[in-house]
């Protein structure tokens, strides 16, 4: 008999999460997995330089629901973008795999998002540094003033939504874009659909240390900037807004 089709696949980039990797993929399948019946979990290891890619190749060995595809390195975004593209489940949950997203409330948010589109969590209380709380603040503002009405947390990397939703917004987003997280909340609450906002518990970051800091963090904030203002001139893009207006 053929494979039933996953209700959840659980899309998470990784790199240099030897420390936190084994426990993330623990984390889904004691919080995430008996929630939701049948589920897949898509770890994409991007070029990790440390025992990551040993770790999850090891993990796979035993655990049938993991899939792990292995790429070059080419940051989390397109990372992302990969994960996404080969989950095969009805409907997504895109996380990140340093474990600061506490999924112990799990079942409650799966719950809610039954009665709608999209998911998209709030980090009522940020376990980051200052400057990035003002680069989040920042982002948010400009978001706005570009977008009209957006999400309250457009970046956190919790969010649920159906797997037609991400195709849907994936032509608009492109396979190398360092930002999709954020323009499929875009593209989502622009086109309409009915999101929940959900506040989840934020954690301080485990294991790797972020490799976006300092004049990294700057430039690619520089680069998130270009990236919002081609999204917004896009055609199809511009085409939600009229349909929703």
């Amino acid at each position: 008999m053929p494979e039933a089709p996953a209700h959840l696949s659980i899309v998470m980039p990784a790199y240099n999460e030897e420390v936190a990797i084994a426990a993330a993929i623990e984390d889904i399948l004691r919080d995430v997995a008996p929630a939701v019946g049948v589920a897949e979990i898509v770890v994409v290891n991007d070029g990790s330089k440390d025992r990551t890619g040993a770790i999850l190749k090891d993990l796979a060995a035993r655990e049938p629901r993991l899939k792990v595809i292995d790429r070059a390195n080419g940051g989390h975004g397109p990372a992302l973008i990969t994960g996404l593209n080969a989950a095969s489940g009805e409907n997504l949950l895109l996380l990140d795999s340093d474990r600061q997203i506490a999924l112990d409330d799990f079942a409650a948010a799966w719950a809610a998002f039954k009665d709608a589109d999209a998911l998209i969590g709030i980090r009522a209380a940020r376990k980051d540094g200052l400057l990035r709380a003002v680069i989040s603040r920042s982002m948010r503002l400009t978001l706005r003033l570009m977008f009209g009405r957006v999400p309250r947390d457009p970046n956190i990397p919790f969010k649920l939504v159906k797997r037609a939703d991400w195709r849907r917004a994936a032509p608009a987003i492109g396979d190398d874009n360092p930002l999709p997280s954020v323009l499929l909340a875009l593209h989502l609450a622009r086109s309409g659909a009915r999101i929940v906002q959900y506040p989840i518990r934020h954690r301080a970051r485990e294991g790797s240390v972020s490799e976006l800091r300092g004049w990294k963090l700057m430039k690619f904030c520089m680069l998130a900037g270009r990236t919002l203002i081609a999204f917004r001139l896009k055609p199809e893009v511009r085409a939600l807004k009229a349909r929703t207006a």
